[in-house]
């Protein structure tokens, strides 16, 4: 790979630290996060296979990591909605209808949450979503579909 760290922390910072921000909802946490993906980029950019896009495999990166973290601290349970300040969330809705969306997605369970993430507020096709967990698209379809149900039964019963 071409490009020195610099490039690409210019190139692809702020959108890691939005997906940072999203998983970890807490800026701190957020923070931590992405400076250990960065580092651990920097640890294994020898396994990164030229011709292959870079994002996903940095995304791939940042996903394991954060999943390490929840295996080591054993948390099931998500961390409090709080320091959120981006997301893809469509425009048209109000802010509490936008508020309600991000609790919602916040409860879901890990595996569901993080697909929605990907693919819905970080903007990556299935297929990329499916690369980066290490699913079939099947399975992405699968979560988000499983996922869209319970947001619905939430919001309902708002």
């Amino acid at each position: 790979m071409a490009a020195a760290p610099q490039e690409w922390v210019d190139a692809y910072g702020t959108r890691l630290f939005g997906l940072c921000m999203h998983l970890c909802r807490q800026r701190d946490a957020a923070e931590e996060l992405y400076q250990e993906t960065w580092v651990r980029v920097l640890m294994k950019r020898d396994s990164f296979r030229d011709g292959e896009p870079f994002e996903p495999w940095l995304t791939r990166i940042c996903v394991n990591l954060y999943r390490d973290s929840l295996r080591r601290q054993r948390l099931r349970r998500f961390l409090p909605l709080s320091g959120l300040e981006t997301t893809a969330v469509s425009p048209q809705i109000s802010s509490d209808e936008r508020l309600s969306l991000l609790d919602a997605v916040g409860r879901l369970p890990d595996k569901l949450r993080v697909a929605v993430i990907l693919v819905y507020m970080q903007g990556y096709t299935e297929s990329q979503a499916a690369g980066i967990l290490g699913l079939s698209v099947n399975g992405v379809k699968s979560r988000l579909l499983r996922a869209r149900k319970l947001l619905k039964e939430a919001l309902v019963d708002e």
